[in-house]
Order: structure tokens, then C-alpha cells, then sequence
């Protein structure tokens, strides 16, 4: 399964965000997604979010992550590493209209995102 945007192994795919999501990404993205649906059904994602410019309210954060609202089908969980503690309450904002398990993770603690995104 060839993807252009995220990194797979297995059934985890990594997208990383260092800039606003634009339409031609948002659409590579979205193939990228239903090519790994089709190949895994469910996935499960690990977003490592980078500060950038535009990326400073929970309405940014709602649009460029507006993707999972498309796919929370087949999204079995998300874990969002940010360099920014207090996004946390962003990622408990989203998880309330998407329905997907969401955890934050600081970009330190790489052992418990494994650890969670591996866990049943």
C-alpha cells in the first residue's frame, strides 16, 4: 500500500502537521485514507502535531483535523503528540463530536503513545 502522506506500519499510520492543512493536502490525505481503509479496515492514527503560525485556536485545530470527521467509520483511535500541553482540551473538544478515543501526548512520551496506540 503505497501512501504519500503518512507513514504505515501495520495498521498504525503516522500523519505529521507542521503547517495549516491545505485543500491539495486535505485531498491527499483523504486518498491516502481510503486506500489504507480498503487494505485494513480499521486504522488506528498517531497525528504529531509541530506549532505553526495559524495553529493557535480549537478552531484551527477542528479544521485541520476536519478529516477524521469523514473517516471516524473506520478510525479506532487517535493519539494527537503536540508540543503544546494545553491542546489537550482541544483534542477533549474534538473527541466529543467525532465519537473516535482520542489522547493527547506530550512529545516526550513516545513509549506510552506507543504503548496506547498498540493497546486493545
Amino acid at each position: 500500500m503505497q501512501l504519500s502522506e503518512f507513514k504505515a506500519a501495520g495498521n498504525v499510520l503516522t500523519l505529521e502537521v507542521r503547517e495549516e492543512i491545505r485543500k491539495a493536502r486535505f485531498k491527499a490525505i483523504c486518498e491516502d485514507m481510503d486506500r489504507a481503509t480498503a487494505a485494513l479496515g480499521t486504522v488506528r492514527l498517531v497525528l504529531v502535531m509541530r506549532h505553526y503560525p495559524s495553529f493557535n485556536s480549537a478552531e484551527d485545530f477542528y479544521d485541520d483535523l476536519r478529516f477524521l470527521r469523514l473517516y471516524d467509520h473506520a478510525i479506532d483511535r487517535v493519539a494527537v503528540v503536540c508540543d503544546r500541553f494545553w491542546k489537550d482540551s482541544w483534542v477533549g473538544i474534538f473527541s466529543l463530536f467525532s465519537g473516535i478515543r482520542m489522547q493527547f501526548f506530550e512529545m516526550t512520551q513516545v513509549r506510552a503513545v506507543t504503548r496506547w496506540i498498540q493497546g486493545n
